[in-house]
């Protein structure tokens, strides 16, 4: 599991197309591969491998016709804009607007089976803004409040730490035995944009995001703390992001705490127990979050060794300067339970037990 994707089934249409969907806190707009995809001698080899959205089958389409596209994950997808209904955790979420994707352009090293498209919990319409075409829409999860589906206006996520655990996403509520006086709740903070920057731009248009006030390497046979984080920064929550990204100086001080030399450098899984703690202090009131070896480094089964190895779950953000922003991806999100509630405009954190 070194690229950590989260997938859940979700339908389109009346009778229901059934599809794979990543659950994305960072994305908004809903893409579908489209029948007619397979009309494009050049590309149908792509689509051929999803379930294909007919409509002229489902009594609830409505036609758009604007020209569309969207970049996602490696994918890259050309078609118009439609809509129809959705059905998520036997929701029907009427008139949701999507892409129809009649080109369907994978990258090389791109994994085109794992999803059909992506389940959107974005707060606000996001885009990757590399192309001028590039279309938004509203979430599914947006949605879902405006259309009065949830009982709440959260959505509560817990993602496996492995492959081999299954995850729980529940929409409307809290998973049973999971309490909100035991998990730490952290305003939103959006007192910070960035427009400079498409990446920026993109995760920070979410709506998902709290500030950092400082972050630690707690040792486990000793009292010893290295500050690792002194100047606060904002964090943007991301679960299709597969890193913990930080600037380049913290990813350095951690990676030397843990005994790595360079990112996605290995060490043996077995000296975990030895290794430090990681401690994340959130919000105005420096509310502590603490993460083990356990998870935030990453499982990855080397075949041709056949042996175990763990990789470091921190990435630096060189390549995209520092911008005053951390995006705290799936390695954090996989240890603990979160909460993401739009009415409170906060998120909860909550550790869960190994």
């Amino acid at each position: 599991m070194f690229f950590s994707l989260y997938t859940t089934p979700i339908s389109i249409g009346n009778p229901p197309l059934r599809l794979t969907a990543t659950v994305d806190t960072s994305w908004s707009t809903l893409f579908i591969p489209s029948v007619n995809c397979t009309y494009d001698p050049g590309h149908s080899k792509f689509c051929i491998t999803h379930p294909l959205y007919n409509s002229s089958l489902s009594s609830t389409y409505r036609a758009d016709l604007t020209p569309a596209s969207v970049l996602y994950i490696g994918l890259h997808t050309w078609g118009n804009v439609s809509q129809d209904s959705v059905h998520v955790a036997g929701m029907e979420i009427k008139g949701q607007l999507f892409e129809e994707a009649t080109i369907w352009n994978p990258d090389i090293g791109t994994r085109n089976d794992l999803f059909d498209t992506a389940l959107g919990l974005a707060l606000s319409p996001t885009r990757s803004g590399m192309r001028q075409d590039d279309f938004t829409a509203s979430s599914p999860f947006h949605n879902m409040m405006q259309q009065k589906l949830l009982d709440e206006n959260i959505v509560s996520l817990k993602f496996g730490r492995t492959d081999k655990e299954i995850g729980e996403m529940v929409l409307g509520g809290l998973p049973q035995n999971l309490r909100r006086e035991e998990m730490i709740e952290v305003p939103l903070d959006h007192s910070k944009t960035d427009d400079s920057d498409h990446v920026w731009r993109f995760y920070t248009m979410n709506g998902w995001q709290v500030s950092v006030q400082s972050m630690l390497m707690a040792s486990n046979s000793s009292e010893a703390s290295i500050p690792v984080l002194e100047i606060p920064q904002i964090a943007v929550i991301s679960s299709s992001f597969p890193w913990i990204g930080v600037p380049d100086k913290v990813a350095e001080r951690i990676h030397k705490a843990i005994g790595i030399n360079y990112v996605f450098d290995w060490i043996d899984c077995d000296t975990r127990p030895h290794l430090p703690n990681w401690t994340i202090a959130f919000g105005p009131d420096g509310q502590i979050i603490t993460l083990t070896p356990w998870d935030y480094l990453i499982e990855v089964y080397d075949k041709a060794y056949k042996q175990l190895k763990c990789v470091s779950g921190f990435f630096n953000l060189s390549e995209y300067g520092d911008k005053g922003f951390i995006i705290l991806g799936a390695p954090f999100l996989n240890g603990l339970h979160s909460v993401f509630d739009a009415n409170r405009k906060s998120i909860s954190f909550g550790n869960r037990p190994l």
